[in-house]
């Protein structure tokens, strides 16, 4: 378990977003539909435990963006803004 991406899942949840656990060989990613809330993205660019990721569509995967624990293989993430690139 990771206790920064449950902060994270939690205040998701708390904007009244619906999130998926989806378990991947890699890691197991909290799925939610729409953009990043402003309040999310600023709380896991301040916690040094998680990364951000930004990802393009491939396959049968979408197009995301999201904080990921690479110790805790926990992931969270979100729908990609239209604005969004690589170095955001």
């Amino acid at each position: 378990m990771s206790a920064s991406i449950d902060r994270l899942v939690a205040m998701a949840k708390g904007e009244g977003m619906t999130g998926e656990l989806v378990h991947w060989t890699k890691a197991d990613v909290w799925t939610f539909q729409g953009p990043m809330p402003d309040a999310i993205m600023a709380a896991g660019t301040a916690d040094p435990a998680v990364d951000y990721y930004w990802q393009a569509a491939n396959g049968p995967h979408r197009e995301d963006t999201g904080f990921i624990d690479g110790a805790a293989k926990i992931a969270i993430s979100f729908d990609k803004k239209k604005d969004d690139n690589a170095e955001n």
